[in-house]
C-alpha cells in the first residue's frame, strides 16, 4: 500500500470517528436539550445524565486510538511524503486533534450536568458554570468545523 492510500485510509478512520462522535452528540442533545426531554425527565422516563456521560466518555479511547494511528504513520512515513501528502496529513492531524478536543469539551460539559443532576449529594450546578462549559464546547465544535472545511478543500490532494 502506498502512502497516498494509507493517508486515505487514515482519513476514512477519522471519518468513522467523526460519525461516532456526531451520533453521541445527537443522542445527548436529543435526550437532554429539548422540551420533550425535560418533561420525560420530570416524570422519570428520561435518559439518566450518567448514561449520557458514559456514552461521551466512550469516545475518548476511540479518538486516542485514531490520534495514535495518525502519529505512527507520521513517524514512519513523513520523510517520504510528497508536499501535497504532507499538507493533507498536517490538516488531518489538526482536524483529529480538534475533534478530540471537542470530545473532551463534551465530556467536561456532561460531567457538570451529571453532577448537577445529583444536587442532593453535592453543590448544585450553577447556570453560569453550565453556560461556561456550553460556550467552551461550542467553540470546540466551531474549531473542528473550520479545520474540517480546510481538510475537505484539500481532499483533492490525496483523493484524486
Amino acid at each position: 500500500m502506498d502512502h497516498r492510500e494509507q493517508i486515505r485510509d487514515l482519513a476514512h478512520t477519522v471519518g468513522r470517528g467523526l460519525t461516532a462522535y456526531i451520533d453521541v452528540h445527537n443522542r445527548i442533545f436529543d435526550e437532554a436539550s429539548t422540551l420533550k426531554s425535560v418533561v420525560k425527565n420530570i416524570f422519570g422516563r428520561g435518559t439518566a445524565m450518567s448514561e449520557l456521560l458514559h456514552e461521551a466518555e466512550r469516545l475518548q479511547p476511540l479518538w486516542g486510538s485514531i490520534r495514535r494511528q495518525i502519529e505512527e504513520f507520521r513517524m514512519a512515513a513523513m520523510p517520504s511524503l510528497t508536499t501535497h501528502e504532507q499538507h493533507y496529513h498536517h490538516l488531518l492531524v489538526s482536524y483529529a486533534n480538534a475533534v478530540s478536543r471537542t470530545v473532551d469539551a463534551l465530556i467536561d460539559r456532561q460531567r457538570l450536568l451529571n453532577e448537577g443532576s445529583k444536587t442532593l449529594k453535592g453543590k448544585p450546578m450553577t447556570w453560569e458554570a453550565f453556560q461556561e462549559k456550553s460556550r467552551a464546547y461550542q467553540a470546540a465544535v466551531e474549531g473542528y468545523k473550520a479545520i474540517g472545511k480546510d481538510l475537505n478543500d484539500a481532499a483533492h490532494l490525496v483523493f484524486d
